[in-house]
């Protein structure tokens, strides 16, 4: 694999870049004859998880469910090498829990904001054939429906940089209505009528509006539903058969449920099942159903270069901001150094009921989902990436110490409003 995609191209603050990765000339001999290739070396042995490692990410993945952190949790872990790969998968808690089922290893979920690197992927194939430009303006891609869309380019859109209001911040609860369809101009009115947070390309926010305007995007430059291109650019290609993007408001058996913490009226709390809504709401942003395995297959396809061209690829994994934890922002992946120092691309997800994390580095691949329940789940789900991603000590070694850097989570509205604040309203946190 071509390690130019491990390193994020570099640059201060919110400040966003336009840095690009240079191509290297292979030589050539002093004769203008290419040079006879030399013997290949023998491929190494594929990498062996072992049990000692097993048993440390399957105690990982039980602490995310301790306490209350959720009620049910499953991973996959793969580490490759040039001989191949080998996997661990785990789950723990239960999936539902009115009948105590337990999580299946292939549990479908909502993957939640792991939704936008799909259409983000698809927005940048349509770029490579030339239907559109990542320098195109909302204004001249979608004419009329964002004010100051003259201003905002794709580019911004797709890197979190186009200072739009997020529109879940200002909606009614899930749980209020769970059948209701919402139409995506509906989302991008509610967005509209908030002031930008900052002017475009000035600094860096996470805003759900974007990718609904992604989804836009897509639709316009084809003529069809953006779901559908998802499905026949990245979801058949790639043989990803638990992957779905739903019209109804159920999941896909076997299934884990999500629940909320709420209120039972009575001064305490209880669990509310919020697994079957309809995902318009989220339009373009988290409506994909799929599988640990579905999901991990999905990213190891993208980093080498199986979805898009290298020239396209680097400009999804070019950095074009940071945010105040070192959070970089790309064109749909996100980039962080991990405690250890090891440098990952990754995306989280979080609506009502469902968290989840999607971390890659160039030789290990980590999928969790969590059944988000009553208490704060992203403090296990980190030890646990920090547990698989970072390479095992020698015995004897000094570590290295906890990171000087200030975690990018948790953080205030990570991924989606979740907080019963009044910027959000659906219970949970």
């Amino acid at each position: 694999m071509d390690t130019k995609r491990w390193a994020a191209v570099a640059g201060g603050g919110a400040v966003v870049l336009a840095a690009a990765t240079a191509l290297v000339a292979l030589p050539w001999s002093s004769s203008g004859e290419e040079p006879a290739p030399a013997a290949s070396p023998a491929p190494p042995d594929p990498p062996r998880i072992g049990p000692e490692r097993r048993i440390a990410l399957q105690q990982a993945l039980n602490r995310t469910v301790a306490g209350g952190s959720a009620s049910g949790a499953v991973a996959e872990y793969t580490e490759h090498n040039a001989g191949g790969s080998d996997t661990w998968n785990g789950v723990a808690g239960v999936a539902d829990r009115a009948t105590g089922d337990p999580v299946d290893p292939q549990a479908h979920f909502r993957v939640a904001s792991i939704s936008k690197p799909f259409v983000a992927a698809t927005v940048l194939q349509l770029a490579e054939e030339g239907r559109l430009g990542l320098d195109d303006t909302l204004e001249e891609l979608l004419p009329g429906l964002v004010e100051g869309g003259r201003h905002i380019t794709l580019r911004m859109v797709l890197s979190h940089t186009s200072g739009l209001y997020s529109y879940n911040k200002d909606m009614p609860s899930v749980r209020s209505d769970p059948g209701r369809t919402w139409r995506p101009e509906e989302l991008v009115e509610i967005a509209g009528a908030h002031d930008p947070v900052f002017a475009p390309g000035t600094d860096v926010e996470y805003s759900n509006t974007n990718y609904v305007l992604a989804a836009l995007v897509i639709e316009e430059a084809t003529g069809r539903p953006y779901a559908e291109e998802v499905r026949e650019r990245i979801l058949e290609p790639l043989e990803l058969t638990g992957t779905s993007i739903p019209d109804g408001l159920g999941v896909p058996e076997p299934a884990m449920h999500g629940y909320a913490w709420v209120s039972d009226g009575a001064g305490g709390r209880t669990a509310e099942d919020v697994t079957e809504f309809d995902t318009s709401r989220w339009y373009g942003t988290a409506q994909v159903v799929s599988t640990v395995s579905d999901i991990n297959t999905y990213w190891r396809a993208l980093l080498d270069g199986e979805v898009l061209g290298e020239e396209m690829l680097q400009e999804m994994l070019t950095v074009q901001a940071y945010n105040g934890g070192d959070y970089g922002y790309a064109l749909g992946p996100r980039s962080y150094t991990l405690d250890c120092g090891v440098q990952v691309w990754m995306h989280p997800g979080n609506i009502p009921g469902h968290r989840t994390w999607t971390v890659h580095a160039k030789d290990r691949d980590l999928t969790l989902f969590q059944a988000r329940y009553a208490e704060d789940p992203d403090p296990p789900a980190w030890a646990m990436i920090e547990t698989a991603m970072c390479p095992e000590q020698e015995p004897g070694a000094p570590s290295p110490g906890p990171s000087t850097e200030p975690s990018p989570a948790p953080t205030p509205y990570p991924s989606e409003d979740v907080e019963g604040t009044g910027r959000g309203r659906d219970g949970g946190k």
